[in-house]
């Protein structure tokens, strides 16, 4: 029983990250001037002036942004530790995606006003090991899913590991900000898609204990 709430309490957790693309979305619509999600970083959405020498009025609501990389960043420690209890995950990959979470955590709370030099390390860490580690999980993970969710979860997977790649090469395939969201992007996706399993397995799990219980008596 105990496996079953924690199923439901990791699907419920890994709802969370729909709050960065809310964040986003809000603080970027509401920024003043020139903001595009392909030329531009995720990283000054979350300070209230930016531009060459820092004295450009940005957005009022830079505080949601913050907030968003914060509480998804848990999240996704919470989810990683969920599915590491569960043994849907082994030990490294899950030490490797809650790792990455508390470096988007960190990225909220050390932003490019407080420490331009940190705030990039932490999103790099995130990056990097996020990227691997939700493929791991999307490709080696024994959740019960159905094709079509494993599926979601690989390609989310691979997609969160092309941006990297193409982001740390300096490419402008996607520009900067487009290939740094693609990598962002893909992670969330497949904290989502497995986390979320949960909710499909945990009623079957718990159907199938209830039906051995009355055979037994």
């Amino acid at each position: 029983m105990r496996s079953l709430s924690l199923a439901r309490i990791t699907g419920w957790v890994s709802l969370v990250p729909l709050l960065y693309f809310a964040a986003e979305w809000v603080v970027s619509a509401s920024w003043r001037g020139l903001y595009g999600y392909r030329d531009d970083l995720v990283g000054p959405l979350g300070i209230a002036f930016c531009g060459p020498v820092g004295n450009w009025p940005c957005s009022e609501l830079y505080r949601v942004m913050n907030v968003g990389l914060v509480a998804t960043g848990l999240a996704i420690a919470f989810v990683a530790a969920g599915l590491f209890a569960q043994r849907l995950a082994d030990r490294g990959t899950a030490l490797l995606l809650l790792v990455s979470g508390l470096a988007l955590a960190a990225g909220g709370v050390i932003t490019q006003n407080v420490s331009y030099a940190w705030n990039i390390t932490a999103t790099v860490v995130f990056m990097t090991l996020g990227s691997v580690s939700a493929l791991l999980i999307a490709v080696t993970s024994p959740a019960e899913m159905s094709g079509e969710r494993r599926g979601i979860a690989v390609v989310a997977g691979l997609t969160g590991l092309f941006g990297y790649l193409v982001y740390a090469g300096g490419q402008d395939i996607f520009g900067p900000g487009g290939a740094q969201r693609l990598c962002i992007y893909g992670i969330l996706v497949v904290v989502i898609t497995v986390g979320t399993a949960g909710f499909v397995t945990a009623p079957v799990r718990d159907g199938g204990m209830r039906e051995l219980v009355g055979q037994t008596r």
